[in-house]
């Protein structure tokens, strides 16, 4: 039987290279600090599940760079002539907050190099432009990001690629669906094209939340008192997925509902950390719609998605005792560009 020593061994190996190390060694030792923040009992179930999710969806700089290759040799892509589109396309940094566009960004151009000799290819004015990002969650950064570009630029008769590692399915089809009534309010003639892995494309849509692949609790929560509680203090009343015993290629089919369970359980221990949360801020992660949280299990080398449950990201041991931030220890600290 592998030991809960093995498994933080696992879950430190996927992470260890996390943001390049900027919050620390991220080894045996700190996945051990993080998960003895939970009950005892609760442990074995959180470090197992952990260790699967991560294993499954942590996106490496590796993965990165084979999407880079993929990208650069897929015809979807670069249409008729691979030659011509490599040497004309035009790359978009484009992002409001944080670097993580310009770091991919830099890994990309340093890939496309290799095989072509090309110039500076950043924002520059081109019929055919590319959008690199690791992840779809809500798409809601990706449309505020064109929202902007597009009034300022009013670019005519162009594509866009939106490159992905993949993306949830409600977030793409909801992003899609934004961008094209955008294009249509500004009169432009602008063409998307979505481009992911195919096993990266993750299910999220209410009417398939019995077969999803976010953290989407049952009705068993209810027998914890603070989620009844949170439920009447915010009046809501959330779409439960029902167990159907289906195989799951993001969580395990005997322990899903009780790792669910706890990590909600422990994300409203967090909120109450603070009586000065966004209405965003859920115990399953930054979300818009009156449910738990978006609850993502997908993890970026870059940084970790705020959409994740906050039991992952929540916390900064550098902050004073009096800040909710000292309260817990995270697992992959992140950037909050101020959220």
């Amino acid at each position: 039987m592998v030991t809960n020593d093995e498994l933080c061994r696992s879950i430190a190996n996927v992470i260890s290279n996390y943001r390049d190390g900027e919050f620390g060694d991220y080894d045996e030792a700190h996945v051990k600090r993080w998960v003895t923040q939970f009950d005892v009992g609760e442990r074995r179930i959180v470090l197992k599940e952990t260790n699967r999710i991560i294993k499954r969806n942590f996106i490496s700089r590796k993965s990165f760079e084979k999407l880079v290759d993929a990208t650069i040799k897929s015809k979807i892509v670069y249409g008729k002539n691979k030659d011509d589109y490599w040497n004309s396309v035009s790359l978009l940094e484009i992002q409001r907050k944080g670097n993580s566009q310009k770091d991919l960004n830099d890994i990309f151009c340093s890939k496309l190099d290799e095989v072509y000799d090309t110039d500076n290819i950043i924002n520059c004015e081109s019929s055919e432009y590319l959008y690199i990002d690791d992840f779809i969650f809500s798409g809601g950064r990706v449309f505020s990001d064109f929202n902007f570009w597009l009034r300022d630029k009013m670019p005519r008769d162009c594509r866009i690629c939106i490159i992905t590692i993949g993306w949830y399915i409600y977030g793409r089809y909801s992003l899609e669906k934004r961008l094209k009534n955008l294009v249509d309010e500004l009169d432009l003639n602008v063409k998307f094209q979505f481009c992911s892995f195919k096993d990266r494309r993750l299910e999220n849509r209410l009417y398939r939340r019995d077969y999803s692949e976010v953290f989407w609790p049952t009705s068993c929560v209810e027998d914890i008192p603070e989620v009844v509680d949170y439920l009447e203090e915010h009046d809501y009343e959330p779409k439960y997925r029902v167990h159907n015993g289906i195989e799951n290629k993001v969580f395990s089919r005997p322990r899903r509902e009780e790792y669910e369970k706890i990590i909600l359980k422990h994300g409203l221990k967090i909120l109450g950390f603070s009586n000065k949360n966004n209405p965003v801020v859920k115990p399953l992660g930054y979300h818009q719609f009156n449910e738990f949280g978006f609850g993502s299990t997908v993890f970026s080398f870059r940084n970790c998605p705020n959409n994740n449950p906050l039991v992952f990201w929540w916390g900064d041991p550098d902050a004073p005792d009096w800040h909710p931030f000292s309260k817990w220890y995270p697992l992959l600290q992140r950037d909050t560009y101020g959220d």
